[in-house]
């Protein structure tokens, strides 16, 4: 469950920066991804993983959106797309619960504007609603787009966020949301700073991610290294080449200096376990076997009730 905490103790000279002269030089990830710099480290089934200099790690495949309609498309709301989003994509309840609870520590949500950038099925955004929320979502994917609105009634846009439609909303959402988003955008920076220009001033914005300074990227690492690529493990599960795939995946400290460069005071950056699928999702992608999944999987339940693992983190923002 997420929880409002201290600021994580990060040391300004990290992953993403790079010393020059005495000088702190921040890199930009996405003037990296698109003159294609880095090194290759990490060959994995579905994705290549390049390195840069300062540390940021990104894959070298790009979502093509140009050819996304703007409206939304309700036959692609099959049973098939329905069983996927009630249980696969909600899934987890106290999830999507826990998240509305982080919303209210910060801002009391009746009468306030809030945009959910990637809001998938509209289950986060429909317990805000109750509430008295003024809500919105942004969403790309016909079938949960159409989910959200005949579901849920919400109002639902699909359009990018950094498309000029959404200059009519600039400084009008008290809370902007993106929950497991930013590491599947091709551009996170450009992401991020278009997302904080519908803010108020004043206003908060939400991130939670997979984090690579967590446990699972390094054991991904530490056995990608012992194996020479043969057995990746978490890494195989944490990129992907496929379309709104994993692209990149942050460190906390690189958050923190994404979120400074665009204007916004760090007020909470702290890490937690979170699953957002079942157990058995990510497993299948490890080991490739359903039968040693099943053996394997009430192992996993019980260990991670016992010591959960951090591995994703909760950031938040305040637009000065």
């Amino acid at each position: 469950m997420i929880g409002r905490g201290e600021i994580t103790n990060l040391n300004p000279v990290g992953n993403g920066l790079q010393e020059s002269g005495g000088l702190v030089v921040t890199e930009d990830v996405d003037t990296l991804k698109k003159t294609k710099s880095g090194v290759l480290k990490y060959k994995l089934k579905n994705a290549n993983v390049y390195v840069s200099s300062g540390g940021y790690h990104y894959i070298d495949y790009l979502d093509d959106l140009g050819n996304i309609s703007e409206e939304i498309d309700d036959s692609k709301l099959t049973e098939d797309e329905l069983v996927y989003i009630e249980n696969m994509l909600q899934s987890n309840a106290e999830r999507f619960e826990s998240q509305t609870k982080i919303i209210q520590s910060y801002i009391p949500v009746t009468g306030k504007r809030i945009l959910d950038v990637g809001c998938g099925g509209g289950l986060f955004l429909s317990k805000l609603k109750i509430m008295g929320a003024r809500t919105l979502g942004l969403e790309l994917s016909d079938s949960r787009a159409a989910y959200a609105r005949s579901r849920h009634e919400l109002e639902i846009i699909k359009r990018t966020i950094e498309t000029r439609y959404w200059e009519q909303y600039e400084g009008a959402m008290d809370v902007v949301t993106l929950w497991d988003v930013i590491e599947h955008v091709n551009y996170p920076g450009e992401t991020l700073k278009a997302s904080v220009a519908v803010l108020k001033k004043g206003g908060f914005i939400f991130i939670d991610t997979p984090c690579r300074d967590g446990l699972y990227h390094k054991i991904g690492e530490i056995t990608y290294k012992l194996s020479r690529g043969r057995f990746p493990t978490f890494l195989n599960a944490m990129y992907s080449s496929h379309r709104f795939g994993h692209k990149q995946i942050f460190s906390t400290h690189e958050m923190k200096s994404m979120f400074q460069s665009v204007g916004l005071e760090v007020v909470e950056l702290r890490k937690f376990h979170e699953l957002s699928f079942p157990y058995s999702f990510y497993l299948e992608k490890i080991f490739k076997s359903k039968i040693l999944v099943g053996l394997i999987l009430p192992i996993v339940k019980v260990s991670l009730l016992i010591f959960p693992v951090k591995n994703k983190m909760l950031v938040v923002g305040c637009k000065k």
